[in-house]
């Protein structure tokens, strides 16, 4: 599989971004038999727009979401649009979204997406080599609805993505396909064919306080209780304010990290999407396992930075053999990463052009919550929604 990444600052003309996009791209790679776009993107651009003129353009289908910010090989990149083509003889690309999830059935909707992905390209294999996940932003649903869902149609089946995002004003998030809008959708593509991804995820897991507590009373997404208080309470004890305005920005530098008993698994990290502070409880971005062991972390620059440079080498590390076949790395880094970056907003950006082999292609995006396996071993993926980490996908 060959790749090639063309940006844009040109938000606002779209025929100027489709074509800066399009001849970038036409002038760094030969389409071959199959290829895919995939279209990251500020929230300010009409990526509805963009993505269709793109598909028209190119010839191929044009998959993509909105962003804080996206990423290419020079990091971090403010007010703009990055446009990933991939493309192959020996791979397929499906993409297809689901009906809104808005409205209940939730569930079933996504399991229908997932079938129609699972049996789109069975000329190139029993099942895909890899799935994306482009997930919409501001439903009541925990994240975890997605791996979960996805596990039951394709078992084993690596996930990578994440939920769409803006400039943390969470209306303007959606996702879009060769012209098409979505705001309460999920978008999926399906690899298939002669393609072996590899992956690595990593947290920040400084510790705050030494108050490790069992989550004693959890009911999908929101907390109880911690050990024998309220969950609010097991806040107050840090020295957190409970009664702030909006809680997600006041809690963003202390995301809650989960570690199961006997487990060797990487830790979960979970974001404070709200309080409530009549029932002493907290609602998460995702599930909250009852009997996890938990504790609430402080976060700075240096461990975001270490945590960036400590997942790519694990992902060069681990794919050393086969890194000299691989064209393309997809980053998804979460949203209160980038905003704890402070002024300094490319710090991951600068970790990532350092380290990066100057033959790959780097794209990604920023996003409320991550999608990505915490393990993938002969063929079997255990795939996971996170808050707060970054997560690598080469292939």
């Amino acid at each position: 599989m060959n790749s090639a990444v063309a940006t844009t600052y040109e938000l606002d003309d779209s025929a100027a971004a489709i074509n800066q996009l399009a001849a970038s791209i036409r002038e760094k790679l030969v389409l071959d038999k199959n290829s895919l776009g995939i279209l990251l993107c500020d929230a300010d651009m009409d990526g509805a727009g963009v993505s269709g003129g793109l598909a028209d353009k190119l010839g191929i289908e044009v998959a993509g979401m909105t962003t804080l910010a996206p990423i290419d090989s020079g990091g971090r990149r403010e007010s703009a649009a990055a446009l990933t083509v991939l493309t192959a003889s020996d791979c397929a690309y499906y993409a297809a979204c689901s009906t809104p999830l808005a409205g209940g059935e939730a569930e079933d909707k996504i399991t229908r997406t997932c079938r129609e992905i699972a049996a789109s390209g069975k000329a190139y294999g029993e099942k895909p080599v890899l799935a994306l996940a482009f997930c919409p932003t501001g439903l009541k649903l925990s994240g975890d609805i997605y791996p979960t869902v996805f596990a039951r149609v394709m078992p084993d089946v690596p996930l990578i993505g994440g939920a769409c995002s803006d400039d943390y004003d969470m209306a303007r998030a959606r996702v879009f396909l060769s012209g098409k809008e979505f705001k309460t959708s999920v978008l999926m593509i399906g690899v298939w064919g002669n393609a072996r991804p590899h992956f690595a995820v990593r947290h920040v897991t400084s510790r705050f306080a030494e108050r490790l507590r069992r989550v004693t009373r959890a009911e999908g997404n929101v907390v109880y209780r911690v050990g024998d208080e309220p969950f609010t309470r097991y806040l107050e004890s840090f020295g957190l304010k409970t009664d702030a305005a909006d809680p997600l920005l006041a809690f963003t530098p202390h995301p809650m990290m989960l570690t199961r008993d006997n487990s060797d698994e990487t830790p979960l990290m979970r974001h404070i999407a709200g309080l409530d502070l009549e029932a002493g409880s907290g609602i998460f971005f995702g599930d909250v396992p009852e009997g996890a062991m938990a504790n609430i972390c402080l976060i700075n620059k240096p461990d975001l930075e270490k945590s960036c440079r400590d997942s790519m080498l694990a992902l060069f590390e681990g794919a050393a053999a086969e890194i000299n076949s691989c064209s393309t790395v997809l980053c998804f880094s979460c949203c209160g990463r980038a905003m704890l970056m402070g002024s300094d907003s490319n710090a991951e950006g600068r970790v990532m052009s350092e380290l990066l082999p100057g033959r790959l292609n780097l794209a990604g995006a920023y996003c409320l919550g991550e999608l990505s396996p915490t393990s993938f071993r002969d063929g079997r993926a255990v795939n996971r929604f996170h808050n707060c980490s970054i997560t690598f996908c080469m292939f």
